[in-house]
């Protein structure tokens, strides 16, 4: 990876709130470094900008728009989904250049260059409610996006060789593709005769969290969610003769699906499979290897019959009463992509405390240089599985956690799959922002990614002040603040909520880099993606008229004072790369 310099003497522009300031280095507040003295250089802002407009489409209350999930291909562009109120957005290349009439939210899909052009952006959807949850970069350019949508025969959401032409039931997902110029190239509803998605906040911007779409080298489509549509609809949730799990567990099941948009109709669809246990369950978070051979799914479950194996890092439930465990599902595929192929769960485990207390959840997946498994989330259970003292960790104990009474804190794991029960757990570690009641700080993290380096980064949002990390060779106590690094871009909590950005060490050991992200207002952050030159992309939603912005493809708030998008891009700094190399 290039190193991202930049000379002491050469001023950088950066705009924030519509003001220009010119300055050696980018800063802001106490503890900010950029370059100097001839230091290593610090992140800094590559493009930020935000996504939004105006002017309520016909049918909708206000103008407001969020963006959730990021990606990223290997020629370094970006794309963003999310969902949008707005008619005025800025629409280049557009299948669809405005929400259709009866829309009361549309979704969206945006591609910008390297750089931070739009190169294109198009609303997405039918009438009534649709929103764009999952992004996945297609091999050789392109995107595949999911979601849901309520779109009906009155205004139907834009089907192209569909597998599903048709809204079957209340809330379906859909899965678009298109091609590198923004054509449309497949597009499919999802779904059975009951309700897709979460029965009483479906469109709401925190919804779903976490990347539900994932895409291997071949092009096949792998998405996870949550279905009601089980076996007493009249039309369940599609399924596949070579199911692992053919029959609907309980209440609400994850599930897993794959489609290849190469093919058209029922052929379409490749896989397809119920995940869950008697009670609730959500799938959250999916990755694919390259190969599509293995695939994970991560989300949460109130089943003490959850289907876990054997050899998962722990097979059985927590004792009753428990308000939910986080899961992990892996499944082996034997010939991707082939309707012959058979389909078997690897690896499949409870993550959370073993008490009947626990409240833990997964949101995000991805899978390290080596193929181990690493996962983030939220946690409100002071007996997490960690390892001992002696064993890589930032953060090892956060004793104020209580579950209903303190607020979240976030935390990383990574599982090797090829081991056994608690072999199986390589490291794990809160990250810090947690708090002892529901009136303090908390945090979370939606979104996971690693680099060619195998270092961790993982984005979310906190309400917590903000506290100097300092590296220990020994794992400590959690802080109930935010840690932040000497380097952060924002070592201080801008707002009432910030969107919250770490990188984590190979070995888990050391937290590389930490900032704050947002201005005066609420900001969180809901989408991460990290490019070949490990700059990193963060996406989600802000209410500051004052968000920092770097070469922006929009520079203004589109609606003042409420919701908008943001999508902001930042450089690999030389202190990161230095820090990750630590175990």
């Amino acid at each position: 990876m290039t190193p991202v310099r930049r000379s002491s003497k050469k001023p950088v522009r950066l705009l924030v709130g519509g003001l220009l300031f010119i300055c050696v280095c980018v800063g802001c507040g106490n503890g900010t470094s950029g370059n100097r003295g001839g230091g290593p250089v610090a992140p800094s802002l590559i493009f930020s900008t935000y996504l939004g407009g105006s002017k309520p489409c016909d049918s909708c209350a206000d103008a407001l728009t969020f963006a959730l999930n990021s990606a990223t291909d290997s020629d370094g562009n970006v794309y963003v989904t999310g969902a949008t109120q707005v008619s005025d957005l800025p629409v280049r290349n557009a299948v669809q250049p405005q929400p259709l009439a009866g829309s009361m939210r549309s979704a969206f899909v945006t591609k910008y260059d390297p750089t931070g052009k739009i190169l294109w952006c198009t609303y997405l959807g039918g009438d009534q409610e649709n929103i764009g949850i999952g992004v996945a970069a297609m091999p050789g350019g392109g995107v595949a996006v999911s979601g849901l949508t309520t779109a009906d025969s009155s205004g139907p959401f834009p089907t192209k060789n569909p597998f599903q032409a048709v809204n079957n039931g209340q809330s379906d997902y859909f899965v678009a593709v298109f091609d590198k110029d923004g054509n449309l190239q497949y597009a499919t509803y999802l779904g059975g005769s009951g309700i897709e998605g979460e029965a009483n906040a479906v469109f709401a911007d925190d919804s779903s969290n976490g990347n539900n779409i994932a895409v291997d080298s071949q092009g096949l489509v792998y998405l996870t969610g949550i279905t009601a549509s089980g076996g007493s609809e009249s039309i369940p949730f599609p399924g596949t003769s070579n199911a692992v799990q053919p029959e609907f567990g309980g209440m609400i099941d994850a599930f897993l699906a794959i489609i290849d948009p190469s093919k058209a109709g029922r052929d379409s669809l490749v896989y397809a499979s119920f995940i869950g246990g008697a009670q609730n369950e959500k799938g959250h978070g999916i990755t694919v290897n390259p190969s599509g051979s293995s695939i994970t799914v991560v989300g949460y479950t109130q089943s003490t019959d959850f289907p876990t194996t054997a050899n998962g890092f722990r097979s059985t439930p927590a004792p009753k009463g428990f308000t939910s465990n986080g899961f992990v599902a892996q499944f082996a595929s034997s010939s991707p992509g082939n309707s012959s192929s058979t389909y078997t769960a690897a690896y499949v485990t409870y993550l959370g405390a073993n008490s009947s207390e626990a409240r833990d959840d997964c949101y995000a997946v991805t899978l390290d240089p080596h193929g181990l498994i690493v996962v983030t989330g939220r946690t409100e259970s002071a007996d997490f599985p960690m390892l001992g003292s002696s064993s890589p960790s930032i953060y090892n104990s956060a004793p104020y956690l209580k579950p209903r009474v303190s607020n979240d804190e976030p935390y990383l794991v990574k599982l090797n799959s090829s081991l056994s029960g608690a072999d199986s757990l390589v490291y794990a570690t809160f990250l810090g922002g947690g708090s002892t009641t529901l009136g303090g700080g908390g945090a979370f993290c939606s979104a996971v990614a690693v680099d060619r380096s195998g270092a961790s980064y993982v984005v979310g949002e906190t309400s917590a002040q903000g506290t100097l990390y300092a590296y220990s060779s020994e794992p400590a106590e959690a802080p109930q603040a935010t840690p932040f690094t000497s380097d952060a871009l924002f070592p201080a909590n801008q707002g009432c909520f910030d969107a919250l950005h770490m990188q984590v060490s190979p070995g888990g050991s050391r937290l590389s880099y930490s900032t704050f992200l947002g201005a005066a207002d609420n900001d969180r952050g809901y989408g991460l993606a990290v490019d070949p030159s490990g700059n990193v992309i963060i996406s989600g939603l802000t209410y500051s008229t004052n968000f920092p912005l770097k070469n922006p493809a929009q520079a203004w708030p589109g609606n003042q004072g409420k919701m908008n998008g943001f999508v902001t891009k930042l450089s690999a700094g030389e202190t990161q790369k230095i820090r990750s190399r630590d175990k």
